[in-house]
């Protein structure tokens, strides 16, 4: 009896096995239990209870040490690559979103219609870090494999910028410039597509481009002409000003839709858009 009361006591140590296979013991105490974990494998505790493993570097490269050592060589690339306290996912790509991919790709397919060229408007709701702009973005290589011709460009609206009117616009729009400007290639009647765009403008608006490249500053390095447009009076009413602008950005967009096919614009939380610019994004998808 005295025996069998020894071996129940709490300082009995139970044996157990893990995954691998090494025997390694159990206490009700929990200091000891953990001295004889580490006595058994300190490598695979450090990785497994980050909680008890050191914050300095050398004690990490032992840990890596210790793992790589007697390693098989197939795996020791893999451990190599190891990352302490890392995950990544950008490499896995968008996942569960198969039906959603395929109705937005639907979309860009009716626009594309060489015959029947549409105008296509997209919504993408959903809480933050959903994925919504990484769906949006699996369109950019679709569009910007047409043959060349196609474009897809982007604007932010930002939470704390409800005081710069039409921000995300301009930046869609200046990205756009920088696209004609990166493929400005002299064509065999020895113009350029800037200069091609810079007429077709100029012709449309006349003194009124002045006024889209206050809206679209990079707008500037596209139109170069030696007899520039005349700048806008500053005594036109706000009304006719508002008028001129909305026509000016219609222009633009027709313009812009001519030499890119298709165009694409993809505007990024749209929650925090001013008032003008939802009215111009209105303006520009009701033009026919």
């Amino acid at each position: 009896m005295q025996g069998n009361a020894r071996q129940t006591k709490a300082e009995t140590l139970l044996s157990a096995k893990d995954n691998n296979d090494s025997t390694f013991s159990f206490s009700n105490n929990m200091d000891e239990t953990l001295r004889n974990i580490r006595k058994q494998d300190s490598a695979k505790f450090a990785l497994r209870f980050p909680s008890m493993r050191s914050s300095g570097n050398e004690h990490e490269q032992k840990i890596m040490a210790r793992c790589t050592r007697g390693s098989a060589p197939k795996y020791n690339k893999r451990i190599q690559g190891f990352t302490m306290n890392k995950l990544r996912f950008h490499s896995v790509g968008l996942l569960g979103r198969k039906e959603e991919i395929k109705t937005i790709c639907a979309c860009l397919g009716r626009a594309m219609q060489p015959e029947k060229q549409t105008k296509e408007v997209v919504m993408i709701s959903g809480y933050s870090g959903t994925g919504k702009s990484s769906l949006a973005f699996n369109l950019k290589e679709i569009v910007n494999s047409a043959k060349g011709l196609g474009a897809f460009v982007t604007g932010k609206f930002g939470q704390y910028q409800s005081g710069e009117p039409l921000s995300a616009i301009s930046q869609a729009f200046g990205e756009l410039c920088h696209k004609i400007l990166s493929s400005n290639a002299n064509k065999k009647d020895g113009s350029s597509l800037c200069d091609e765009i810079e007429e077709a403008l100029l012709s449309e608006l006349q003194n009124e481009v002045s006024l889209l490249i206050t809206i679209i500053p990079d707008l500037a390095e596209i139109i170069t002409s030696k007899n520039p447009p005349t700048k806008t009076s500053n005594k036109t009413t706000s009304g006719a000003r508002q008028t001129g602008m909305n026509y000016a950005l219609r222009v633009f967009t027709r313009v812009m839709s001519s030499y890119f096919s298709p165009l694409v614009l993809f505007f990024d939380d749209l929650q925090w858009a001013d008032v003008l610019s939802l009215e111009i994004i209105e303006l520009l998808i009701l033009d026919s």
